[in-house]
């Protein structure tokens, strides 16, 4: 079940999230952008992780940033921010599942103006981050956006497992970390 007060704690998160983990331009590791997670991002046991994180990519010029994000994620099947293509690769199963998120998205009036699949993980997380769940009797069709993150996350971490120490993973591991705080878990009673 998702705790939506903490889903709408963690929006500011999300938002930086979901830029860090995209293509990287002039403004995604800037000094400025830094000083935006050190105020801005909620006080959270990832915080740590993040500007670790984005202190490595930093480091990089922009064209290092770019050549790395393209070498991980644009040229190489193994690792794409597409969260469905994991579990369900082209079939039909995945059609259906970008048809829900599409609709999803238009559901709660976002259109997505970009070229990119519904299932790209740093769209998936301006929905979250930007959405205005609270007191929507349609609270459950979220459920959705957060089931293909957490299965397309967890198979490629699963797949980067001897790269765990790239930046990018340590991102996606706070994605991973962040949401799980958003999700309560029922105790079944013995």
């Amino acid at each position: 079940m998702i705790n939506f007060k903490q889903l709408t704690t963690m929006q500011p998160a999300l938002v930086t999230l979901s830029r860090l983990i995209d293509y990287p331009d002039e403004m995604t590791f800037a000094t400025a952008t830094r000083q935006n997670i050190v105020t801005g991002y909620p006080a959270t046991a990832q915080k740590a992780k993040l500007l670790a994180a984005f202190d490595e990519l930093a480091a990089q010029p922009l064209l290092a940033q770019q050549a790395h994000y393209a070498g991980l994620f644009e040229m190489n099947k193994r690792y794409t921010l597409y969260m469905s293509f994991y579990k369900m690769t082209d079939s039909r199963e995945r059609g259906t599942v970008l048809a829900k998120l599409k609709m999803m998205y238009e559901m709660f009036g976002l259109t997505t103006v970009s070229s990119e699949l519904a299932d790209f993980l740093p769209l998936l997380l301006e929905f979250l981050a930007y959405g205005h769940f609270a007191d929507d009797p349609r609270q459950q069709d979220i459920k959705l956006a957060f089931q293909v993150i957490e299965d397309g996350t967890y198979t490629m971490l699963q797949n980067a497992a001897a790269e765990l120490d790239d930046p990018y993973f340590r991102l996606l591991q706070v994605v991973r970390a962040e949401l799980r705080t958003c999700v309560e878990t029922g105790v079944a009673a013995s």
